[in-house]
């Protein structure tokens, strides 16, 4: 069977990864090419198929609620309501995971901080300008911030960051690091799937912006709003 998400972010393409961990190697999930990098998003889980849009089968589940939930619910019906709803990453390689310790041997209690989402939904879900500052305090008093930013939506901080880093030592960061603090955006989807725990800050449900829809019902995320 082969599926895809109607859009091509990294939250919205992680979500069909909570899908993927239930039936491991059934599914191929199709990528636009701009998209390949999120191949090894599947490692173990799906086979993975580059191809036009035109020729892609998005797979949007039934009923509301969490995105994730909506296409779990394609398989178990109303007992996908009960089911762990969270991306699963299991990627991993040598060389990243040996980069991530060593830049992380002299870190104490690290915490990787993103500010912005995509530069579409900044205007609704990035952090304010004022609000951030205030964060990162609140989180040096325990732990060592690292910001990771996009260089399309990027504000400057005066904090250890890394700008576009590549998504392999993402991956192996997130993981070793074990705790994410920032916008609900790809990054905490990213941050849940590797098995962090998460402290996202968000704005109240709008037009804009449905929590039901994205957040997880699990002791590792916290959400709060703004």
């Amino acid at each position: 069977m082969k599926i895809s998400s109607p859009t091509y972010g990294l939250g919205d393409t992680l979500i069909l990864t909570s899908v993927c961990k239930y039936f491991p190697k059934v599914f191929t999930v199709q990528l636009p090419p701009e998209k390949s990098q999120y191949s090894i998003l599947f490692d173990h889980l799906a086979e993975v198929e580059i191809c036009e849009k035109e020729k892609m089968t998005p797979f949007l589940g039934v009923g509301q609620g969490h995105f994730a939930t909506r296409r779990l619910r394609t398989f178990f019906g109303d007992a996908a309501d009960g089911l762990d709803n969270r991306p699963l990453v299991l990627y991993s390689d040598k060389e990243s995971e040996i980069w991530a310790s060593n830049f992380l041997k002299d870190k104490k209690n690290p915490c990787i901080m993103v500010k912005n989402c995509s530069k579409y939904w900044s205007e609704t879900r990035s952090i304010p300008d004022d609000l951030f500052p205030v964060i990162v305090e609140t989180i040096k008093k325990t732990h060592t911030p690292i910001v990771c930013q996009s260089s399309a939506n990027y504000t400057k901080t005066e904090e250890i960051e890394f700008i576009d880093l590549d998504l392999k030592k993402y991956i192996c960061l997130l993981r070793q690091a074990g705790f994410y603090c920032g916008a609900n955006t790809g990054d905490e989807h990213l941050a849940s799937a590797v098995g962090c725990r998460t402290v996202v800050y968000q704005p109240k449900d709008s037009e804009n912006f449905q929590s039901t829809e994205w957040n997880y019902c699990h002791p590792n995320s916290i959400y709060l709003n703004w």
